[in-house]
């Protein structure tokens, strides 16, 4: 392994617009599980907060599977969180890039620590765990000269809480086609497409949350300095959609 990388938070600019009705609750809100998929992953994508156009990032997989796709050399990337309440988050990722094809392999893990466990009355009876964990295998492939790049993930996914758990299958599927400009490009992805095989009870199912994506990067020309312009616009299965946009600044010395 030629390059390993560990992820830091980059500085970065990240606006969110909501429309007048995000301020009422949405309907489907509440209706899906295994709501870990929701969150953003990588230290940079989050930071900008749109990733679906940006290509050559070995997280990129969590936002578009094509982004895979234009990696100089192996990388690796590690990367940990610790949230508020005892929840922790880990992720491994891997990519083995190709001039045509490019291949990844990823690990999300979240720990919501010691959960208290009481009776009806309140008695306390000790505490139990809560784990979510998803493998993503990813194949990206380029077409059209570089102009186009395809690429899909398949995920296995498991929750669990106390003694019961729930398991699901799902697929990632996204493109990023060069632009009208130099510079610039966009994506398009729908990730978490799938069924859930294992539930928590019988006879009950949560659904998956789907999250339709569509993007656009660019890097001007002729700016005194490197500078990245980034832009999504997200469709959720279980609440409004919303806009995000994001801007970084190429520093230097692996600072942005």
């Amino acid at each position: 392994m030629r390059n390993l990388r560990f992820a830091f938070l980059p500085l970065a600019m990240t606006v969110v617009l909501w429309s007048d009705s995000a301020q009422a609750i949405n309907d489907s809100a509440g209706t899906t599980g295994f709501s870990f998929l929701k969150v953003g992953v990588g230290a940079r994508a989050s930071g900008l907060g749109a990733f679906t156009a940006i290509r050559g990032d070995v997280e990129a997989p969590g936002w578009n599977p094509a982004g895979l796709h234009g990696l100089s050399a192996r990388t690796a990337s590690l990367a940990y969180t610790s949230y508020l309440v005892d929840t922790e988050a880990g992720r491994i990722s891997f990519a083995l890039p190709g001039s045509q094809r490019s291949y990844g392999f990823s690990i999300n893990y979240f720990s919501y620590g010691d959960l208290a466990r009481t009776d009806a009355d309140g008695q306390d009876l000790g505490t139990f765990g809560a784990t979510d964990l998803a493998a993503s295998l990813t194949a990206t492939q380029s077409l059209f000269d570089g102009r186009l790049t395809a690429g899909g993930s398949i995920k296995s996914i498991h929750s669990s809480i106390d003694d019961f758990s729930a398991a699901a299958v799902a697929i990632d599927l996204g493109v990023i086609l060069a632009g009208p400009v130099e510079g610039m490009a966009i994506g398009a992805s729908i990730a978490n497409l799938g069924s859930v095989y294992s539930g928590y009870t019988d006879g009950f199912d949560d659904s998956l949350p789907v999250l339709l994506r569509a993007g656009i990067s660019h890097r001007p020309a002729h700016f005194p300095v490197p500078l990245l312009l980034v832009a999504d616009f997200t469709i959720p299965n279980d609440n409004d959609a919303y806009a995000t946009f994001g801007a970084e600044i190429d520093l230097g010395n692996g600072l942005s």
